[in-house]
């Protein structure tokens, strides 16, 4: 009823509930949330690995398509319980693990530990103020993010996070990200309203919509992979992109072309 009446709650308040949502991890479902393993649908340790397997190969199939060398620095945004971690942690020399839950942030420690790595570098974040990572880590060559963009608290704070993550991503860097994309009508439109009863459902995009805000924060969109149904964790609409990093003269030279354009929208596929 509050999403059919246009209702928001300010910028703010969501930003505040999803501090509060992933401060206290106590609970199994939160737990779940970050995809800890062994909680809830992940007591299945097939499934587990089957998720994190699942994202390589997607990913190895983008860095084949754009020639991408193996990355020495990666980073994670949202890095949860390690399901990632464990399996992309292998390729570099360095991982950071990007969260504002203290909790995960314990959890894919143990799990890397566990699966024998030792680049695992936490970097603990307020979610009011994300920009704080750039002070926090290095350049990267590859950042990865699943499941973390439709939690954001709005559809604007992703924005804030695409910003940063062209500017942490090193030149002819990678950025894999998976979003929650928008159909017609407000079924899987952003919620903004109860962060968390809304959890999965904060922050989704039009598909061109995304493509060309990553053209926006200095990020070459590349190829776009749909997943319209995702059985391991019971929910649909996702996206996949694979984003380049713009060497700043090529930035430069499409900025100046494009601000002599007619102002309109559009993508290529």
């Amino acid at each position: 009823m509050l999403q059919a009446i246009h209702f928001r709650q300010p910028e703010n308040t969501l930003i505040s509930s999803s501090r509060a949502y992933w401060g206290d991890l106590r609970s199994k479902k939160k737990q779940q949330d970050s995809h800890w393993r062994g909680v809830g649908i992940f007591e299945d340790d097939a499934r587990w690995l089957a998720l994190g397997n699942e994202h390589f190969e997607i990913y190895e199939e983008f860095s084949r398509a754009v020639n991408f060398m193996r990355p020495r620095r990666i980073a994670e945004w949202g890095c949860g319980g390690g399901v990632n971690a464990v399996r992309f942690g292998p390729l570099a020399d360095v991982f950071y693990g990007i969260d504002i839950s203290p909790d995960s942030l314990q959890e894919c420690a143990r799990q890397t530990q566990n699966a024998g790595l030792h680049n695992f570098t936490p970097v603990r974040i307020d979610a009011a103020n994300p920009e704080a990572v750039l002070t926090r880590i290095e350049s990267c060559d590859l950042m990865i993010s699943t499941y973390v963009f439709e939690a954001l608290p709005s559809p604007e704070y992703g924005v804030r996070v695409l910003r940063i993550i062209g500017d942490v991503l090193s030149p002819g860097g990678m950025a894999f990200l998976q979003t929650k994309y928008m159909e017609g009508g407000r079924a899987t439109a952003s919620r903004r309203w109860n962060y968390a009863r809304n959890l999965a459902w904060n922050a989704t995009y039009r598909i061109e919509e995304f493509w060309q805000l990553a053209r926006s924060c200095g990020l070459t969109p590349k190829m776009v992979k749909l997943q319209p149904e995702q059985p391991l964790v019971s929910d649909r609409n996702y996206a996949y992109f694979c984003l380049m990093k713009v060497p700043e003269t090529e930035q430069h030279g499409r900025q100046t072309k494009e601000a002599g354009k007619p102002g309109r929208a559009s993508a290529s596929f």
